[in-house]
């Protein structure tokens, strides 16, 4: 792990940085299957799970969602599945009765405990830069912490995959994807294809950041992904992606407004 300097120089700089992360490629190629299997399942089973950890905040939302860009401000094509360890005290039954649904789920909280004990260390390096972070995010019984595994839909190369945007959470941690297309920077003037680094997780800052840091010298990171490989248009699938969303508890979420506000088409 970087020290708190390293940590707190790239942030201001840049509004990420990558990290060591503790996950292997097996691991994540095994949840990946898992993921996909449970994609292959009918509506009516992984419509299921659907709640929230957090009312207030519409980055809460536990399940599965499929989104057309024909039907929705976000204007991308995918899907993607939630996951947060509640599940298991709400569906015990339902996963009982559902094998791969409850594969995949397992699958997804051997990567979640590990992606809570990473941004653990993160606030815990953080905590006397800014005192009190750490508690604003674990003082709970239900860290709001979602693991996101995520299928974009194929589009034209060079086209967005997922729209520019701040994310709603307040930080975001971007795990493993299929191929390269994330681009971050300051906003829509300087964004950057970002090179995933092998056994790293990118760490950055999200429209909400303020809630738990309360600073001015960082900035969150605008972001988007586009299609950059031609030989995957048309395949099942263009891109899939496992990311972290972090924030505190009892905060509230940013409008669409603001977390969109220099996308107008």
């Amino acid at each position: 792990m970087a020290t708190t300097k390293q940590i707190l120089e790239e942030l201001k700089q840049q509004s990420y940085i990558q990290l060591p992360f503790d996950l292997t490629e097996a691991q994540i190629e095994q949840a990946i299957i898992a993921f996909f299997q449970f994609l292959d399942e009918p509506k009516e089973i992984k419509q299921v799970i659907n709640f929230s950890i957090a009312p207030n905040h519409r980055r809460g939302d536990v399940g599965y969602q499929q989104r057309q860009a024909d039907d929705h401000i976000y204007n991308d094509n995918k899907e993607f599945f939630h996951f947060h360890p509640a599940i298991f005290d709400r569906f015990q039954g339902y996963l009982a009765e559902q094998q791969i649904v409850a594969n995949f789920l397992h699958q997804a909280r051997l990567i979640w405990d590990i992606v809570y004990n990473f941004v653990l260390n993160i606030f815990t390096l953080l905590e006397p830069v800014y005192p009190g972070i750490v508690d604003k995010i674990f003082a709970t019984s239900k860290s709001h912490i979602l693991l996101r595994f995520l299928k974009y839909d194929w589009q034209q190369s060079g086209k967005y995959l997922a729209k520019p945007h701040y994310d709603a959470g307040s930080f975001t941690l971007a795990i493993a994807e299929s191929c390269p297309g994330l681009r971050i920077g300051r906003d829509p003037r300087d964004l950057k294809i970002i090179k995933h680094k092998p056994n790293h997780a990118i760490f950055m800052l999200s429209s909400n950041y303020q809630k738990i840091i309360n600073t001015s010298d960082l900035f969150p990171a605008w972001h988007d992904v586009i299609q950059l490989d031609e030989n995957l248009i048309g395949q099942p699938f263009a891109r899939w992606a496992l990311v972290a969303f972090i924030d505190g508890h009892g905060v509230e979420a940013l409008p669409r407004t603001e977390t969109h506000k220099w996308f107008t088409t």
